[in-house]
C-alpha cells in the first residue's frame, strides 16, 4: 500500500512539473507585445515595442512599430525599415566605430503595425532609428534602447531539471524495493 502511494506522488509531481513548465512556456509565447516608447515627429506618433515584455536582450528580438497621424488614425500604407547601432557616447569604452548598424525592413500587419525581428550582437545603450516613407516623404525617428544580455529561459530549464530529479529519485526507490 505505502509503495502505491510513494509511486503515486511521484507520478504526480511528475505530471505536475512537466505540466506546468509546457503551460508557462506557452502561455509566454501568446502573449500580445506590451506599451513600448511613443515620440512625434513631423505629424506621426510613432511607438516603438520590444518582445512580449518590451526588454531588450541580446540575439533575436521581435520588434513593432505603431504608427498614427496627429488625428490619431493608423498609417497603413507606409515602408519602414529600422536600424540600430551603439550609442557612440556610451561609456561603454567599446570601440565600434568599425560595426555596420543593424538595418531590418519591417512588413505591414494591421492597425499601422510593422512587425520584424532584429538582432543585438552587444549588450548596453543603442539607438535605434526609424526611418518611414509616407505619402514620398521621409521621416526618421529615434529611439534609445538599453540591450542587456539575454540568458536562457531559467523557469523552463529549472522545470526540467526537476522532472529529471524525480525521475532518478523513482529509478532509485525502485530499483532499492525490487533488492
Amino acid at each position: 500500500m505505502k509503495k502505491k502511494t510513494i509511486r503515486g506522488a511521484i507520478l504526480s509531481l511528475i505530471l505536475m512539473l512537466g505540466l506546468s513548465t509546457a503551460a508557462f512556456a506557452d502561455g509566454m509565447a501568446n502573449m500580445d507585445m506590451g506599451k513600448g516608447t511613443e515620440k512625434s515627429v513631423n505629424g506621426i506618433n510613432a511607438e516603438l515595442t520590444f518582445n512580449k515584455d518590451n526588454k531588450v536582450k541580446t540575439g533575436d528580438n521581435d520588434v513593432m512599430i505603431t504608427l498614427h497621424d496627429e488625428n490619431d488614425k493608423e498609417i497603413e500604407n507606409a515602408d519602414v525599415k529600422i536600424s540600430a547601432e551603439m550609442d557612440k557616447n556610451s561609456d561603454m569604452g567599446m570601440d565600434m566605430n568599425g560595426k555596420k548598424p543593424i538595418e531590418v525592413s519591417l512588413e505591414n500587419s494591421k492597425d499601422g503595425q510593422y512587425m520584424g525581428k532584429i538582432n543585438f550582437t552587444d549588450k548596453g545603450k543603442w539607438v535605434v532609428t526609424a526611418n518611414i516613407m509616407v505619402n514620398g516623404e521621409q521621416k526618421d525617428v529615434q529611439f534609445d534602447a538599453d540591450v542587456v544580455s539575454g540568458g536562457p529561459n531559467w523557469v523552463v530549464i529549472g522545470g526540467f531539471v526537476g522532472i529529471v530529479a524525480v525521475i532518478i529519485v523513482v529509478a532509485a526507490v525502485k530499483k532499492k524495493s525490487n533488492k
